[in-house]
């Protein structure tokens, strides 16, 4: 089977010219606190912390997108959640589907090209717009976070070697600023034998799985909830083994929790969870979500970085 790049349209190529300059006057990145220490911080004091999902401000950004982190960035601390996939050639890359055609200008599966092949095809926001940005590599989004004092969430694809992925967050000293995501029990212990020095969000695929997980009691495991309401049963356990609970509030659209909360204008519910213990809020809707925290003193950035912004 054939895949095809699409040709790319010559205000993108002149833009791409200009990419690669070196930035002479960047402000230090801010100091971040133990990611443990951070987390039961929140859990404590009923603060929480917003992570973007696939690195979007809003659903019509485009998504894992270095220029979109740096935009939803820009307001405050807020980690970002990204998507890793392996080119035909082994190099890591940013992308959630298996295939380009959605988010890039390319067709076909991001598996089948090789990296060079890749740096032909340009990123595309959520309304379809071609955009001046190629497809990052995971080296390119952990010099970026770094740099900047972001915190990235680290989804790891079928087909993606772990160690691969390990081996770049080490390079660039980045094992205070990862969370990587475990969806079953087996990848939980996994990840603790191969990463012991990085955070975990766990999750099981049964309720043996999750109570598995949950009798670890690791000071590095967060646990992910779901995406409704979580319950205060669950809280109440994750309180008593001293984890933290990470909720979604994001999803299809009409369904999502993100639609409920912002339908009065208000997103007041976001606040609402962080005071009922949920310490990280991933989210499509960022901004509004940190917006929220923030008018209801909720916001825990004190926890990240000991200061208020």
């Amino acid at each position: 089977m054939r895949f095809r790049l699409l040709p790319l349209p010559v205000f993108l190529i002149v833009a791409g010219c200009s990419m690669g300059r070196v930035e002479t006057h960047r402000p230090p990145a801010p100091v971040m606190r133990p990611m443990p220490e951070v987390f039961d911080c929140l859990r404590e004091r009923r603060l929480a912390l917003v992570s973007a999902h696939r690195g979007q401000k809003d659903p019509m950004a485009a998504e894992n997108s270095i220029a979109s982190f740096a935009e939803t960035t820009r307001r405050g601390p807020i980690f970002i959640e990204v998507d890793i996939a392996r080119s035909a050639d082994g190099v890591l890359m940013l992308m959630h589907d298996q295939t380009l055609d959605r988010t890039t200008t390319g067709l076909g599966p991001l598996a089948g090209y090789t990296y060079q092949q890749l740096r032909r095809a340009w990123l595309k926001d959520g309304k379809g717009a071609i955009t001046e940005e190629r497809i990052p590599t995971l080296e390119e989004a952990l010099i970026w976070a770094r740099r900047n004092g972001a915190v990235l969430q680290l989804d790891i694809k079928p087909g993606t070697p772990l160690t691969e992925v390990l081996e770049h967050v080490r390079e660039q000293r980045m094992e205070n600023q990862v969370i990587l995501i475990a969806y079953n029990l087996a990848d939980v212990r996994n990840f603790q034998r191969a990463a012991p020095e990085m955070m975990i969000s766990a999750s099981g695929r049964t309720a043996k799985e999750d109570a598995a997980i949950l009798a670890m009691a690791n000071p590095r495991l967060l646990v992910f909830t779901g995406t409704k309401e979580p319950d205060p049963a669950v809280i109440a356990r994750l309180d008593a083994a001293g984890l933290e609970a990470i909720t979604g509030t994001l999803g299809a659209p009409g369904q999502r929790l993100d639609d409920l909360y912002l339908a009065d204008g208000n997103g007041s519910e976001y606040a609402d969870l962080a005071a009922r213990g949920v310490a990280l809020i991933a989210t499509d809707q960022p901004a509004a979500a940190w917006k929220a925290l923030k008018s209801a003193d909720r916001d825990g950035t004190i926890c990240l970085l000991g200061v208020k912004q």
